[in-house]
């Protein structure tokens, strides 16, 4: 399935009703300081925040919002530059939580209208106000906002030492073997978080529990589960429902793998995080 993430109308900006004042914002830089200032924008490769031109690589993330980003939001930035393609340069968040793909073009003078090309066609404004972050450097971000992971321990794909319990993160693009050994009829109990995109439908996204749509894909693993649900396997036997249960019974004995309710996994973003205790 070919992914075309859009911007909802709402989130397009006009230039009527939008506040002539300057957009406040944080700059978190590479180094890890935070600038709190007004954002100005007189053209080309720097930023102007109270008044100092701040050049674009020594910034991170600009930040629209308080609050940092979730654990999941973090997971899906690019952990390396890797000579991104132009329109693969920067990542932009809405406050919705969509994640787009594209390079930043530039900003209105007073800093109240992101004007951007997207990755799959495009070039959008979209008002500031709407706007969580723009990673601008999405490496540097990775490393800044390491200790958002950290505290989740998302990078964990295997039990910790001992049998008591692992914790687990499941991008949605693929099954994970969490190396936690299982009995048949033993009950684990089950906390999980984040969301994930499943198809590229923008409202196909899903907590841990399935689509709050109640959508399904074609050939559902668990056909009686939501799309995107938190779903198991034993090995390679029958997957069954995870979802937001709590505690789950275990149908054999063998290896629990976990992954996403959908038919085609390859085109899916983001994660679950769980932890699993017996």
């Amino acid at each position: 399935m070919f992914r075309r993430l859009l911007i909802a109308t709402v989130l397009v900006a006009s230039t009527a009703g939008i506040a002539s004042a300057q957009t406040r914002v944080t700059f978190l830089m590479r180094n890890g300081e935070r600038i709190v200032g007004d954002l100005t924008y007189k053209g080309g490769s720097e930023y102007t925040l109270n008044g100092r031109d701040i050049p674009a690589s020594e910034v991170a993330v600009i930040a629209f919002v308080s609050n940092d980003p979730s654990p999941a939001e973090v997971s899906r930035v690019p952990t390396v530059d890797n000579n991104p393609s132009e329109l693969e340069r920067h990542v932009f968040v809405t406050r919705d939580g969509s994640m787009v793909f594209g390079k930043l073009y530039r900003f209105s003078p007073d800093g109240n209208i992101i004007t951007f090309d997207q990755r799959e066609g495009g070039r959008h404004d979209v008002a500031a106000s709407n706007m969580a972050r723009i990673y601008i450097n999405p490496a540097a971000a990775r490393v800044v906002y390491g200790p958002i992971l950290a505290a989740v321990n998302p990078s964990a794909s295997s039990a910790a030492v001992g049998t008591s319990g692992a914790n687990v993160r499941v991008p949605g693009n693929t099954w994970v073997n969490t190396g936690f050994n299982v009995r048949r009829g033993e009950t684990l109990r089950f906390n999980a978080t984040g969301d994930v995109m499943w198809s590229g439908n923008a409202v196909d996204r899903a907590t841990p529990g399935g689509s709050p749509t109640g959508n399904r894909p074609g050939l559902p693993p668990v056909a009686n589960a939501r799309g995107g649900a938190l779903i198991a396997r034993i090995d390679n036997g029958q997957p069954f429902l995870i979802g937001n249960q709590g505690s789950v019974r275990m149908p054999a004995s063998g290896t629990l793998f976990l992954g996403i309710n959908d038919d085609v996994l390859t085109d899916n973003t983001g994660d679950f995080f769980v932890t699993i205790s017996r």
